[in-house]
């Protein structure tokens, strides 16, 4: 089964994308902020490197959220296209389902946070249980982070900034990666694909409400 694998959720840190046949055949990571906006073009040169064709894609694989607002919809743009254009399956995951199992793993019983940058000092926090089960994400601004009791392994592409907070106040905290591989990515899809993880539309996954307001009482749209 040819898969490819879109992350356009990490926002700051890039963007990537991977493509597997059982095991994985490349993988591409563009650095910085708004690189999912370059997905497109690094996707048509793995493509050709690989000697595939996107008609020849049989599942996509793509992480919903949370994070970063305009990565998310440049990613999964990209991947509702392709399954449109080529008849792929397309199939969404959230970083934390993602990243739940190795996190599982390392966590050794302990709780383990997923934890995506949000804006304005804020974070997008999946909650991860010895199980590896994951909570709904909620938003967290970063004065203001829950109280732990006992150790804590903090993931994701705020993990690192979230840890140092959280030793600052005496929590005993591990430090997990900052991202999921394609290989995770795709192990969720295929766990969803089962029946394994609740059905999800590969939409993005949006933790706060929208800023944007309809116009007030009395006040005429244009």
């Amino acid at each position: 089964m040819r898969i490819l694998a879109l992350n356009g959720a990490s926002g700051r840190d890039g963007a990537g994308l991977g493509l597997l046949d059982g095991a994985p055949v490349l993988e591409r990571w563009i650095d910085g902020q708004g690189a999912a906006v370059g997905l497109p073009a690094a996707l048509a040169s793995a493509l050709d490197q690989a000697g595939w064709t996107a008609r020849s894609l049989d599942l996509i694989a793509v992480l919903v959220g949370p994070g970063s607002f305009t990565g998310l919809r440049a990613s999964l743009a990209l991947a509702h296209g392709l399954a449109l254009g080529g008849g792929a399956e397309l199939i969404g995951v959230t970083v934390g389902e993602a990243m739940a199992p190795a996190l599982r793993d390392a966590a050794n019983g302990a709780l383990a946070w997923c934890v995506s940058q949000a804006r304005r000092d804020r974070v997008f926090i999946e909650t991860v249980d010895a199980t590896g089960g994951v909570a709904a994400p909620f938003a967290c601004m970063l004065d203001a982070l829950p109280a732990v009791e006992g150790p804590l392994l903090v993931a994701g592409d705020a993990g690192a900034l979230v840890a140092d907070l959280l030793r600052a106040r005496g929590d005993a905290v591990a430090l997990g990666a900052a991202r999921p591989d394609v290989a995770a990515i795709v192990a969720a899809a295929l766990r969803r694909r089962a029946g394994g993880l609740a059905p999800r539309a590969a939409q993005p996954l949006y933790v706060d409400a929208p800023e944007a307001r309809l116009p007030g009482a009395g006040v005429p749209a244009r």
